[in-house]
């Protein structure tokens, strides 16, 4: 079923505050995931709202706090509050930073999952800076050659500003995601081969066992290497457990950088302009038609939804429905 985005927002939010979270964390929440609904990631969208209310229910969030601040840097606390909102005052902190010095970077600690990380990536974008973003999380994706989960799906993403809009990178180094399984399940349908283990340590199509076993790094060898990467990025240089157990002391890596530490804004946009363009004007294989910049289909499908609304599955809605009640 099609539902509107503002009927959905209106949803969420009625959800949220009716568990106590504050009406402005309610509104971050729901705009972030309603974002990931609107670019195509419904993996990271209103699937994950059932256990974003049982973690507020816990009860155990603080008000985060500066463990370490300096003139570009910052390090936060999150005092276990959600992912979601400690990522996104990471980013409002990393673009006051680079306001200032021209570069923001800044850490947090002690927080859980926080979404699809295209919407903080985005963020500072808009604002006509670059963002890079790195986040941990539980053990989920076997090292290149093991059968046993050390490594999160550590997603990363980039933003950069350009003519027109932002190119968007966000990819996660799992060849399957949490939420792919998780929607899998939900539709009852096998997951592709070759992309995750079962208890057992041999390959799984079976959505179930899965979840119960582990995922494989995308591309091999580098996927594991860069898994590796963004776990000490946003895991050991944060402060956060090196291996965390799920949903705790996660960590978040986030950097702001205004082009004019380097060059001319302007010159900058017009920069990234040109290769665009030329990215878009190569002699294309067979059978291929448009060639697309990375979120660009994001975005196209963004429109589309605005216009039409959001697919939400039966099973979700009577979820969504219940947890109104």
């Amino acid at each position: 079923m099609k539902v509107a985005v503002e009927k959905l927002r209106e949803v969420s939010l009625g959800i949220l505050t009716g568990r106590e979270v504050g009406a402005e964390d309610a509104r971050i929440v729901t705009d972030i995931l309603l974002e990931a609904e609107l670019r195509g990631k419904p993996t990271h969208g209103l699937i994950r709202l059932p256990g974003i209310v049982e973690r507020s229910a816990l009860g155990r969030q603080r008000p985060m706090r500066l463990a370490r601040e300096g003139g570009a840097h910052a390090l936060i606390d999150g005092q276990e509050n959600l992912g979601y909102l400690v990522a996104h005052r990471c980013a409002r902190m990393a673009m006051d930073k680079a306001d200032g010095t021209g570069i923001g970077v800044v850490g947090a600690f002690n927080t859980g999952h926080c979404g699809m990380l295209g919407y903080y990536a985005s963020m500072v974008a808009d604002a006509g800076m670059v963002g890079l973003v790195m986040c941990d999380t539980s053990p989920r994706v076997v090292p290149w050659g093991g059968v046993e989960p050390v490594l999160g799906t550590n997603p990363i993403s980039a933003g950069f500003p350009a003519r027109g809009g932002q190119v968007v990178v966000d990819l996660s180094v799992a060849a399957i995601t949490n939420g792919q399984i998780l929607m899998a399940m939900a539709d009852g349908k096998p997951i592709p081969e070759g992309c995750a283990l079962g208890p057992d340590g041999r390959m799984a199509t079976d959505p179930e066992a899965a979840r119960k076993g582990a995922v494989l790094p995308f591309g091999g060898h580098k996927g594991y290497a860069l898994a590796v990467m963004i776990q000490i990025f946003s895991g050991v240089l944060v402060c956060g457990t090196p291996v965390p157990e799920p949903g705790v002391n996660y960590g978040i890596f986030m950097l702001a950088i205004s082009p004019s530490v380097f060059l001319e804004q302007a010159v900058f946009e017009a920069g990234v302009g040109e290769l665009m363009d030329r990215i878009k004007s190569v002699r294309r294989a067979e059978g291929m038609g448009e060639i697309l910049l990375p979120g660009e289909r994001a975005f196209r499908e963004r429109e589309v939804r605005l216009r039409e609304g959001i697919d939400v599955g039966e099973a979700l809605w009577r979820k969504l429905e219940g947890l109104s009640s």
